[in-house]
């Protein structure tokens, strides 16, 4: 092992939690469930590898996925005779913590996924490879059809090290028979219109609670903080401005819907834990969820999810900005190992149009190039094609290289503004203070 990359993973095992990774596969919290074929040197990039290179590659994912998964690198790999590719399916709870060890140990698989609540980590300390040189210009690659948003939760310092390979955006999802009995607003466009919504339905119809969300309401109130020009880090990530007039008002609107008894905490007012049961079971009108939730309203729910719709334009405070949570996976590899032309020709196969489509068609999340977006697939699944008309209004839920502090302290004191204990400016002004004095 080289002086430099000794070096490199001291600095990276000293500043990786072990709760990194967080992404689609885990972006549902309290407040929401805490649930490429051959390229051959085309479609993929280049086949110019060492003669017999081993890629290990590891990701997380239920059955489908790791099936799907499977498929492609197995023809990749008898497509690519100069290559032997390895795969390893972690569970998603154990991932984390498992590439962690392995870059401490020098052992990390070649190509993996990465979310984009990990990559800061990964990206400072140099544990990444840049993978612009072998994407930028490439031959039916067609690198410029990724969205910008998604590529930049993957990038630092004007380099590119990881290749997002689907996403979803947190919607609100609306249940528009509901609305209609109600006589009120199926698309409303504020958050004043949107409240009168609701109690048009708790007033007109038999649901008590048309809204509902988590005790730790992450994906629920970031969104509401960006819509209403707030921010929950400063931009350049150096401190925590989450104590702002704007964040507080976020937290206030929301909380004032429960005290009026327009909404309620899953699990305590009503009894499904989380948006698609919530939806489901018409215990609530409206939910925000991403593309997680479409399986099991579709498979579980059939008739019901086909009076939902996901609200676009999203409804905003009055003179707010649109905007909405994005999670994202990338495809990225090791800068440590020793087959770095090979471990990028596979990022190039796993994340070009044949091979991203390959898994997205599946409708479990959105993929992240545009072109696949406006496929025709999508006009009669109107749940997907509802979320990805939100891709371009969508932010990556990142917050720097201490990602996991911040979102941990910040939700920490929020579920003490939602049980009562404290008033939303404390509870906001609190965690700023916090994360100020003790992680920045």
């Amino acid at each position: 092992m080289s002086k430099n990359r000794s070096i490199s993973r001291r600095r990276l095992v000293s500043t990786i939690g072990a709760s990194v990774a967080a992404g689609l596969a885990g972006c549902s919290d309290s407040s929401d469930r805490s649930e490429a074929t051959n390229t051959s040197g085309k479609e993929g990039g280049s086949n110019s590898t060492t003669q017999g290179e081993r890629l290990n590659v590891a990701s997380w994912g239920g059955d489908v996925e790791s099936d799907i998964v499977t498929s492609i690198l197995e023809d990749y790999d008898s497509s690519n005779p100069n290559v032997n590719v390895k795969y390893q399916n972690i569970p998603f709870g154990e991932y984390s913590t498992k590439l962690k060890t392995q870059f401490s140990g020098g052992t990390e698989p070649e190509v993996f996924y990465l979310a984009s609540g990990s990559a800061p980590q990964y990206m400072q300390n140099s544990a990444l490879l840049a993978l612009d040189s072998y994407v930028e210009n490439s031959d039916n690659y067609a690198y410029d059809d990724i969205l910008d948003n998604l590529l930049s939760a993957f990038q630092y310092q004007g380099k590119t090290y990881g290749i997002p390979k689907d996403f979803t955006p947190v919607g609100l999802f609306m249940n528009e028979s509901h609305l209609e009995e109600a006589g009120a607003n199926t698309s409303p466009e504020t958050w004043s219109g949107f409240r009168s919504a609701l109690e048009a339905v708790k007033t007109s119809t038999d649901v008590e609670y048309p809204f509902a969300f988590g005790s730790r309401p992450r994906n629920t109130l970031v969104q509401l903080i960006w819509q209403n020009g707030g921010r929950i880090l400063s931009e350049d990530n150096s401190e925590c401005v989450v104590g702002s007039t704007a964040a507080i008002e976020a937290l206030q609107y929301l909380l004032d819907l429960r005290s009026d008894g327009l909404a309620a905490i899953y699990g305590n007012e009503i009894s499904p834990t989380w948006a698609a049961p919530s939806l489901g079971k018409e215990r609530v009108t409206a939910a925000m969820t991403g593309a997680w939730s479409i399986s099991t309203l579709k498979e579980e729910y059939g008739s019901v999810s086909d009076s939902l719709k996901v609200a676009n334009p999203m409804p905003i405070p009055n003179g707010g900005q649109q905007s909405t949570i994005v999670f994202t996976t990338s495809w990225s590899a090791s800068a440590q190992q020793e087959t770095k032309q090979a471990s990028a020709a596979l990022v190039k196969s796993l994340t070009s149009k044949e091979g991203m489509w390959k898994w997205t068609k599946t409708g479990t999340a959105l993929p992240a190039r545009r072109s696949l977006l406006e496929k025709d697939f999508y006009d009669d699944r109107p749940l997907l094609n509802g979320l990805g008309n939100l891709a371009d209004d969508g932010r990556p839920f990142l917050f720097g290289i201490h990602h996991s502090e911040v979102v941990d302290t910040v939700m920490s004191e929020v579920e003490g503004a939602v049980t009562g204990a404290k008033s939303p400016d404390a509870a906001l002004k609190d965690a700023e203070r916090q994360l100020n004095s003790d992680v920045f």
